[in-house]
């Protein structure tokens, strides 16, 4: 077995400060924040693959505070001061992630956001809480007016001002950049194998040490620390060929957030429907389900009345991981090891947040 140099050891084989598992919105979030309250800190990102893979890159971009149908299919759920916290949670991690990055670096759109109806009685069914829920915006984040009913192309929408879409790989790239001059050591092509008691193994074998551990892997959390209780999900995402006219501009939501578009350009992004196939679909591993490739490519045709023209072009899958609340767990696990996980398809708008809460977590 070849050994390490003595030059080895005094440099790259020295301690860390802090690892973090996972070179997504969390754990590079989380490696910023720490690095700039403790800026002579060691730290080092560990990503298995050539770039961040999981969510942080493979979502739809949409940067969303929430529709109403989602709202109230959470109500069902949860207690109105988690759903009033969500939505604050939301719209700050957003506000975070546009201060620290910069609108133009993650090509972000003010395009404002639309809840999608086929059937005027499902419309009805939200409309009658537009009231209700502009009162919480109003109170909760001082912004008057956020929902208000519209139609386009024919069907019944409700228009929510504060949502916009945004590009995840400039998204990812600029965080990259600042984490990188941050003074943050990011190792590529680097899976981890296990970590714990202030260790981190990773393939073929080798170990780093660590004063503190973070894992920030979302989906895969369980395959590191089988206890935490984050369940993965598999999302589809599948983006037409260029169309001579696309009428669905912005961001839009339709069935309780299961289904969601938007354009890019002059394409059309679709993606979701996990519910169709849920059981299935509770997988880390990437693929394409064809059940739900079928579902989205009917509605594209039939609901969205694309020309017969159109065709997929780009398709992929992403993990997320959830929660049972759709609440981070962000917690210290024990002396060394914490975990920053179950963003519940909310990356985006929470991702940053997370982090910053987590590197606040940390022992120096």
């Amino acid at each position: 077995m070849d050994r390490p140099s003595f030059w080895e050891k005094e440099t790259f084989g020295r301690s860390y400060d802090l690892i973090v598992v996972g070179a997504g919105i969390v754990g590079l979030s989380s490696a910023l924040f720490y690095k700039k309250r403790h800026p002579s800190a060691r730290v080092a990102v560990l990503e298995r693959g050539r770039y961040p893979r999981g969510a942080s890159t493979r979502n739809a971009g949409f940067a969303c505070i929430g529709s109403i149908g989602e709202h109230v299919a959470d109500m069902a759920k949860e207690t109105e001061n988690n759903i009033k916290r969500r939505i604050v949670s939301r719209y700050n991690g957003l506000e975070l992630l546009k201060q620290t990055l910069g609108e133009a670096a993650i090509g972000y759109e003010d395009c404002g956001g639309y809840e999608f109806f086929k059937s005027e009685e499902t419309f009805k069914e939200a409309a009658d809480h537009i009231e209700k829920f502009n009162a919480w915006m109003e109170e909760l984040l001082n912004e008057k007016s956020v929902y208000r009913p519209e139609s386009m192309e024919g069907y019944p929408v409700i228009y929510n001002r504060l949502e916009g879409a945004l590009h995840p790989g400039k998204m990812m790239e600029q965080l990259i950049q600042q984490v990188m001059q941050a003074g943050v050591e990011i190792r590529w092509d680097c899976p981890v194998q296990q970590a714990d008691d202030g260790m981190v193994t990773v393939a073929e074998g080798d170990a780093l040490e660590a004063s503190s551990i973070l894992l920030a892997v979302n989906g895969f959390a369980r395959q590191l620390l089988p206890e935490v209780k984050v369940t993965p999900a598999r999302g589809l995402i599948l983006v037409t060929n260029e169309q001579d006219e696309l009428p669905w501009k912005g961001t839009f939501h339709h069935d309780r957030g299961y289904i969601y578009f938007r354009n890019i350009g002059s394409r059309l992004l679709i993606g979701g429907a996990r519910n169709v196939a849920s059981d299935e679909e509770a997988t880390n591993r990437f693929g394409i389900n064809e059940k739900i490739k079928e579902q989205l490519t009917h509605f594209v045709s039939d609901v969205l009345k694309l020309p017969d023209s159109w065709s997929v072009e780009h398709q992929w899958s992403g993990i997320m991981g959830f929660t049972s609340t759709k609440t981070p767990v962000v917690k210290k696990v024990d002396d060394c090891c914490y975990v920053a996980a179950g963003l519940s398809g909310m990356g985006i708008a929470i991702g940053m947040d997370v982090g910053r809460q987590a590197a606040e977590l940390l022992k120096k």
